[in-house]
């Protein structure tokens, strides 16, 4: 892909920069706002998701040999080097198609499949151009597709499911990547590695206020012992689902039906 097509490619959602965002559009907000700004976009945790995937990885030692060599032929050796080197050679996978163009056209050409994908209209060549472009919007404006501007649609060959909120992309990738490195780890200790945010406060007191209080510290400890594991399941449980999901369909975060 050249350097010109690479700057030429739209993305529905943020796309990963090495520098600041030059764009009108709001940045999406980050898991670690002193992270590196390319951790700051949802194909990041694609690519991250990928990684765990233990299938994908075995493909990727077989050299592309194996169970998910199609999706190989797309997203290649995701294990191999960094992930904005990989990123640079991969990015048009998740952009979108080339908007297709106005241009003048030959009535004798006119397929019938194109009387609903465009409109044809006559233009006087006489006319100013300002003239023209008032007549032209008043004919067409009506009839384009109207688009709710509430929802995104993509057409790119590898689609974002959904509005993707990176903190938590990233909390369900570290519980499950701390108890990968700490096997042995209980779920309550696992919640301290991977600093798991969860609720503090019993019938509306905080911890602080209990402990002088009624609540005995056995009891304290009990309630808040049960919330980090509960916390911990859940987060587990989603990034299985997004690891499994991520090299099995085309789409990402998604999560089973099950």
């Amino acid at each position: 892909m050249s350097k010109k097509s690479e700057k030429s490619l739209f993305f529905v959602y943020a796309p990963p920069l090495l520098g600041v965002r030059k764009s009108r559009r709001k940045a999406p907000q980050p898991a670690d706002a002193k992270s590196e700004r390319w951790k700051w976009s949802v194909f990041y945790y694609w690519w991250e998701y990928l990684r765990r995937h233990e299938g994908y990885r075995e493909t990727c030692e077989a050299g592309g040999i194996g169970q998910f060599a199609k999706l190989y032929a797309d997203f290649g050796d995701v294990h191999s080097g960094d992930f904005w080197s990989w990123w640079k050679s991969h990015s048009h996978l998740f952009s979108e198609p080339e908007a297709r163009k106005a241009e003048p056209f030959d009535p004798s050409d006119m397929q019938e499949d194109d009387q609903s994908e465009f409109i044809y209209i006559r233009i006087p060549r006489e006319n100013p151009l300002k003239l023209t472009l008032r007549q032209v919007t008043r004919i067409v404006k009506p009839k384009l597709v109207k688009r709710d501007s509430r929802k995104i649609i993509t057409q790119a060959r590898y689609k974002v499911a959904t509005k993707p909120l990176l903190p938590s992309l990233d909390m369900h990738l570290r519980v499950w990547d701390a108890r990968r490195d700490n096997p042995n780890a209980t779920l309550e200790q696992l919640a301290d590695i991977a600093e798991v945010s969860y609720n503090h406060n019993v019938n509306g007191e905080t911890l602080a206020i209990r402990a002088i209080n009624r609540y005995p510290d056995d009891d304290i400890r009990k309630v808040l012992k049960r919330r980090k594991e509960l916390a911990v399941q859940r987060h587990l449980r989603i990034a299985e689902q997004y690891i499994c999901n991520v090299a099995e369909r085309e789409t990402f975060p998604l999560r089973s039906s099950r």
